[in-house]
């Protein structure tokens, strides 16, 4: 088993990714074969069931990209059980403390190094050495949605199993009560990103576009999420049936 994202943020190359809303192993199929990296399957806000999770992991692996999933919660039961239908790496939202991070951190690996338990799911098909090796591929990803993850956001980074920050943009600017792209809130993804740097941890953020991504790479964002299947093909059906009526 290998973790290629890893290899990438090690290396100071931006890891480009997407996000999975349609609950469509196909569709994850297809936006794996088009060349993105990761996929993440967002079982926080879409109607993915754990069968069909695995399912889609699977049309991920088919085509040589990285599974990962983001939760629906903090339960270490929940990431157990995703991690056994297996995602190479949660992303976990709404994280505001570095206590928090800690605890989500020790969720996803084996004693002694965390609090994992051992059981026989979709993730013993990956070889008898999986829990020797897996600790140092999986990737634990806090999303800090809030001022007060934004404040703490270099604790967060530096707590010991967290492998990558993440960004929350939307949420982050409903919790500050102004806009995405208001000075505020841009100050605030500022400062989310100078913390993970100071931690020397990887951080990441969700863009719309390619001109979107450029931006935030220049800026020091490694770890880009650009847009989901659902609004690919809510811009692609727009944008024919545009030229269509013009």
């Amino acid at each position: 088993m290998n973790n290629t994202i890893r290899n990438t943020l090690a290396e100071g190359r931006p890891s480009v990714g997407s996000w999975l809303n349609l609950g469509s192993p196909l569709a994850a199929e297809v936006m794996a074969a088009a060349g993105f990296s990761w996929l993440v399957v967002d079982a926080e806000h879409t109607a993915f069931d754990m069968q069909l999770i695995a399912h889609t992991f699977r049309a991920i692996e088919a085509r040589g990209a990285i599974p990962l999933v983001r939760a629906w919660d903090h339960d270490p039961v929940t990431a157990a059980r995703l991690l056994d239908a297996g995602a190479h790496g949660i992303v976990f939202p709404h994280v505001s403390t570095p206590e928090q991070a800690a605890q989500l951190a020790e969720a996803m690996r084996f004693p002694p190094r965390g609090k994992r338990s051992a059981g026989t799911g979709r993730c013993a098909t990956f070889g008898p050495n999986y829990r020797q090796t897996f600790d140092d591929i999986v990737l634990c990803i806090p999303q800090i949605e809030d001022m007060e993850g934004i404040e703490n956001a270099e604790a967060i980074a530096s707590v010991e199993g967290v492998d990558i920050g993440f960004l929350g943009p939307g949420d982050l600017a409903m919790s500050m009560g102004v806009e995405a792209g208001h000075p505020e809130h841009e100050a605030a993804l500022q400062l989310f990103r100078e913390g993970c740097r100071r931690a020397g941890t990887p951080c990441g953020i969700p863009v719309k576009d390619a001109a979107g991504a450029r931006t935030r790479i220049e800026q020091g964002f490694h770890f880009i999420d650009i847009n989901n299947d659902l609004r690919f093909l809510e811009a692609a059906t727009a944008k024919i049936l545009a030229e269509i009526s013009s």
